[in-house]
Parts: C-alpha cells; sequence; structure tokens
C-alpha cells in the first residue's frame, strides 16, 4: 500500500489551500497538541472539513501529539487529557485517539498502521471504486508501489531533526 501524506499545518492561513488536499482523502490523522488546549479545539472544525470534502467512509483517528511532555511529574504540560480526547472521538464518530511523540517516535508508527489497516479493510470490502480517477485509493494499474521506496517509522530510522514543530 502507498501512502500520500500531506502535513496541513493545522493553520486557519492555509485552510483553503489544505481543502484541496482533502478531495479524495480516503484517511486521516487528525492530530494536536497535547500541551495547547487550543489546537485540541480546532479539531471539530477539521473534521468538520474533512467529512465535508473527502471520500464518504474515510477513516480518521484522533492524536494527541507530545506525550513527552505531559509525563507525570513537575514538568507535566498536559492541556488536554486522555479522557476528554476519548470522549471527543466517541461523540464524533473516530476510530480511534492515540497519544503520540514524535520526538520520541512513541505510536507514532501505530497511529500511522491503524489507518492503513482501515483503508485496506475498507478495500477488501468493496467501498471504493478502484478506477475512479478522483478518489484517493488506486487498483493496481494505476502504478500500484512499483518503484516505491518502503519507509519503516521506527527509532532506528534516521531522518532530519529539527524542522518548524
Amino acid at each position: 500500500m502507498k501512502l500520500s501524506l500531506w502535513d496541513t499545518a493545522g493553520q486557519e492561513t492555509y485552510k483553503s489551500v489544505t481543502r484541496s488536499y482533502f478531495r479524495g482523502a480516503s484517511g486521516a490523522l487528525l492530530v494536536f497538541d497535547l500541551s495547547r488546549k487550543q489546537t485540541f479545539q480546532h479539531v471539530t472544525d477539521w473534521l468538520a472539513d474533512l467529512r465535508q470534502i473527502a471520500e464518504p467512509d474515510i477513516i480518521v483517528i484522533l492524536v494527541g501529539n507530545k506525550a513527552d511532555l505531559t509525563q507525570d511529574g513537575e514538568s507535566n504540560k498536559r492541556e488536554v487529557t486522555r479522557d476528554e480526547a476519548e470522549a471527543w472521538a466517541r461523540r464524533n464518530g473516530v476510530l480511534e485517539y492515540v497519544e503520540t511523540s514524535a520526538k520520541s517516535g512513541e505510536n507514532v508508527e501505530k497511529a500511522f498502521m491503524r489507518v492503513a489497516e482501515r483503508i485496506y479493510q475498507n478495500i477488501q470490502a468493496g467501498k471504493y471504486d478502484l478506477n475512479d480517477r478522483r478518489s484517493g485509493v488506486k487498483g493496481p494499474s494505476a502504478g500500484g508501489a512499483g518503484g516505491a521506496r518502503q519507509v519503516r517509522l521506527t527509532a532506528e530510522s534516521k531522518g532530519v531533526t529539527g524542522g518548524c514543530c
């Protein structure tokens, strides 16, 4: 399975551009910062946009990032509780809630794998038209994984560090 990933940064400034990425999307990770409640409050708007524009059966996983900043102790910076996020996911029909740390890699692969597994289950169930060029899911004749390289999201992988977030 080939996944195309778009980091839309969640900023209102880019909202019109990000909507074009949603067209045909079959899966999404709605990511918010566990240490900034404001980012969690915007997730509802992003979900509404996704459901309006993307595939009807889009798979959505809610991801609370920066779990490394929320460890018990005096430096705990958590502003969104696990219970609060899980309750939001249930109320909004979101498949699952996962807490991750992009810094340590904790649960990052799990979040991506859950989306990929559910998309694959939808393919097996015939929920996508694999010949529809507007769809984000393509059949083997559309190029498949030919020539694509495999990426493993593990702690051993050494990538570019730093960045905007």
